[in-house]
């Protein structure tokens, strides 16, 4: 039997790959442990393993290999994920500060290495280039923390193009000095590679992606080789000409940001890879550079390590600092960019190496650097890491938007074709921060096979779960039997408490329209929902352009602020620029609503003084742009009868266009799901959050009430559900008949809760509630976990009926429409976000 060889340094490849696996499954886990980010892990352990320590691996070709494509990816990852509408918003402020911080601590290396170390000029221009440049090593960190589009880290992203680029251009004129091989060819070679490759990449790269990826439709595998193909050869390209392969893997994520959404199951796939993978074989490998034992020769090297050290945190914390005071960034935003700009790598050691093979730079300088490198690297992180977070927080106690309450987003399925392109919408418009998962819904029609027709729903939901899920997008999959596909729609709209319906169109109204068919209008009639009437020709990420429609007065609607909430999560995560057709008197209320709520953007404003005048000849669509009706429902202050003929007309001029109908919400913004009802300010009453309230329960039978009641919460566990709503019929109401007319007052002890959970439904034409004489409009349900003392929840109930005793209180309750108007009744009531 022939044994492996063991010996150190590990050969068998396999052994090698299992030994690097292992270091990344277990060194991010155990520096976790002591407060360190795990990348740093990573690179510590590539120094314990590395040859230079306990000789477990070498930095050979694999080594360098795998570590040069963990860089590459890391770029692309951040050139992908950059807010591509706050980078042009913000290339100018990227400009300053990437001028600003190469060139401060250049100066000081030219400053220290002339006159402290005793370099000489090129030798003090390279060190300069040096501690200059900064690689977005902490660039996982922030991307985790989730303030990769704050503005300050934008801008810090594409200031890399800038130091980076400096720090080679400098590279490259001192070694052609040193060499004897710059001059007027030289330098017109360079020039005019580099103008035909940016050319390419920003011009010809976008072009190329966009008819690919109409050509190669739901096929996420063929798609994620292609922009594999994408980055490696955007990035031997670029280092042909002379730009360095880093610059190039930034620009190509760049070039396709707009192509790939955030939300997208190919977004998710390229950082899977990325991050777990070939990311921290870079970071490994950068540690397998430090020689411990120079760290034991003396103070010489150390002094220059520090030296060194010393010039990039100065000149990085003053880059930030004036930064700060030019663009007014807070303390934490400073301290952030300083934290992720600080950390060397890439070009640090690429202009290392290639001092030392002409000749200027000494092995003492090498291990200085890589002392300096290692140093940067450890700093950073833990920098982004601690102030991150702090900048993440401070995000959060941002005033309460209404349009930034989460969604509840239902997309009801009838077409197999079409069904992923609907999936795909919906994770766009979602909020990244929304912890409600997308609804899709299957209706089957109750005739004939039945069973037959819910499998073939579910077959088409199944599709739907898988594809959302590839994107790590959360998906609660629902199926209902009706006898009218409209009334199941709502009916599940209704029991899930939806805020927005996004439902296919194929263009074509059908006999009996009057705006888009008889469903899709018997939807809008009924439902008060947000509604979203899409016909996708084309997938959503190849739009070069949104052209948004808004009619007069719709700045007035209640849900204004959600529907534009939604259209601009779609602007933001394509990446696109906005063009809004308005009249004239809004465009300075509707500036103000959109460019200054969240996410960030700029619009372009046109005049419109009449709908019949959008379908003009001046209007020039073309193939790419997203058509955008912001329309309104018949008897809203907006409505205009032209608005019902538009989606039509439209859908005729414009064939080949993906086109959307946004019906804004027609509740208050205060019914929004980020609010909470506090009854008393003593707090001895449990709040009541806005999807524990059912509005307008459409039943007078009592089990189906509670079930819409209790939906919200348990919906996604039916068998909870059916045992609760028996067991709450089971007992009688704690209000004995007459006590509270129209109120029924009732409590359970249950496992299935953490807290005392408190629910209201309100019903405007009553429900037949057992053990109540009369029927009763106003439904209170106290839910307590079973470690509640009884008597503690009894005290509860009686608190609440005190409240209830006034004679007007439950007419008021029962008119109520939105959470802001029951909690005007409560005198020590009051809203809670």
């Amino acid at each position: 039997m022939n044994f492996p060889d063991l010996s150190l340094p590990f050969q068998d490849p396999v052994l090698v790959f299992a030994m690097v696996m292992l270091i990344v499954f277990l060194a991010p886990m155990l520096f976790r442990l002591i407060k360190v980010p795990g990348l740093v892990g990573h690179i510590v352990a590539g120094i314990i393993i590395g040859p230079y320590a306990l000789g477990v691996l070498q930095r050979g070709s694999t080594m360098e290999l795998l570590g040069t494509v963990g860089l590459l990816f890391l770029m692309f990852i951040a050139g992908l994920e950059i807010d591509l509408n706050k980078f042009e918003k913000l290339k100018g402020r990227s400009i300053v500060f990437g001028l600003v911080s190469f060139f401060i601590p250049q100066i000081g290396a030219l400053i220290a290495g002339i006159y402290l170390l005793d370099f000489s000029l090129y030798q003090a221009l390279l060190l300069g280039s040096i501690v200059g440049s900064h690689t977005l090593l902490a660039y996982p960190v922030a991307e985790r923390i989730g303030i990769t589009k704050n503005t300050a880290i934008t801008m810090t992203m594409g200031g890399t193009i800038v130091t980076d680029t400096l720090s080679l251009l400098i590279l490259a004129i001192v070694s052609g000095a040193v060499t004897g091989d710059i001059g007027p060819a030289f330098w017109i070679t360079f020039i005019t590679l580099v103008a035909v490759y940016t050319f390419v990449m920003i011009y010809a790269l976008p072009r190329l992606g966009r008819w690919f990826f109409k050509d190669t439709r739901n096929d996420t595998n063929t798609e994620f080789v292609f922009m594999v193909t994408v980055l490696f050869l955007a990035s031997f390209i670029a280092d042909f000409v002379g730009l360095a392969a880093i610059i190039g893997a930034f620009l190509a994520g760049l070039s396709l940001n707009r192509l790939v959404p955030g939300s997208s199951p190919l977004m998710s796939r390229i950082q899977f890879v990325g991050n777990t993978l070939f990311i921290p074989f870079f970071l490994i490998s950068t540690g397998m550079l430090v020689d411990v034992s120079v760290l034991l020769e003396g103070t010489e090297i150390w002094m220059m390590a520090g030296a060194f050290t010393g010039l990039v945190l100065v000149g990085k914390f003053l880059a930030a600092t004036i930064i700060q005071k030019i663009y007014g960034y807070t303390p934490t935003e400073r301290t952030s960019i300083f934290g992720l700009s600080v950390a060397q790598a890439a070009a640090t050691l690429a202009v290392t190496l290639v001092g030392y093979d002409i000749g200027l730079f000494s092995g003492e300088v090498v291990n200085a650097v890589v002392i300096m490198i290692l140093l940067t690297c450890l700093i950073g992180p833990w920098l982004t890491e601690k102030y991150g977070r702090k900048l993440a927080l401070e995000e959060q106690k941002k005033p309460y938007e209404p349009s930034e309450a989460p969604q509840r987003i239902l997309v009801p399925l009838a077409n197999p074709v079409t069904s992923q392109a609907m999936i795909d919408l919906a994770m766009i418009i979602r909020d990244e921060d929304s912890p409600e998962p997308i609804f899709p819904l299957t209706v089957a029609p109750e005739k004939g096979d039945i069973e037959a027709e819910v499998a073939a729903t579910e077959n088409m939901l199944g599709h739907a779960v898988v594809h959302a899920a590839a994107a790590d997008v959360p998906v609660t999959p629902i199926t209902r039997v009706d006898m009218n596909i409209a009334n199941g729609i709502m009916r599940a709209a209704k029991e899930l408490r939806i805020s927005d319906i996004i439902i296919g169109w194929n263009g074509e109204p059908s006999a009996k329209q009057r705006i888009f068919g008889s469903i899709l209008d018997r939807v809008l009639e009924e439902s008060k929902q947000l509604v979203i009437v899409s016909r996708i020709v084309h997938p959503v990420n190849t739009s070069e352009r949104i052209i948004l429609a808004i009619p007069e007065n719709a700045d007035r609607e209640p849900g204004f602020p959600s529907a534009i909430r939604d259209i601009k999560n779609i602007i933001n995560e394509l990446g696109t620029q906005l063009i809004v057709f308005s009249p004239a008197t809004m465009h300075r209320s509707l500036r103000t609503v959109i460019e200054s709520t969240e996410p960030e953007l700029e619009a372009t404003f046109l005049d419109i003084k009449h709908w019949r005048n959008l379908l003009s000849d001046k209007l020039t669509i073309d193939e790419d742009d997203l058509f955008i009706l912001l329309s309104s429902r018949e008897g809203s202050i907006s409505w205009d009868k032209d608005l019902e003929r538009l989606p039509g007309l439209i859908a005729e001029r414009y064939p080949g266009n993906n086109f959307l109908t946004v019906y804004p919400n027609e509740q208050a913004a205060g019914n929004n799901t980020g609010l909470k009802l506090r009854i008393e300010r003593k707090a001895q009453l449990p709040d009541i959050e806005s999807r524990h309230i059912a509005f307008d329960l459409n039943t007078p039978d009592a089990a189906d009430a509670l079930t819409q009641m209790l939906n919200p919460h348990f919906g996604d566990k039916p068998d909870i559900l059916e045992s609760l709503v028996k067991n709450i019929l089971n007992v009688n109401p704690d209000n004995l008949p007459g006590d509270i007319p129209g109120v029924a007052i009732t409590k359970l002890r249950s496992s299935f809760v953490n807290d005392p959970t408190l629910f209201l439904g309100i019903s405007p034409d009553g429900v037949n509630y057992p053990g109540l004489d009369q029927k009763v409009h106003v439904i209170f349900l106290l839910i307590s976990p079973r470690t509640v003392p009884y008597e503690k929840s009894l005290k509860m109930l009686g608190k609440l009926a005190s409240h209830l005793s006034q004679a007007e209180a439950i007419d008021h309750i029962k008119n109520a429409k939105t959470i802001k108007e029951i909690s005007t009744f409560f005198k020590e009531g009051e809203l809670k976000t």
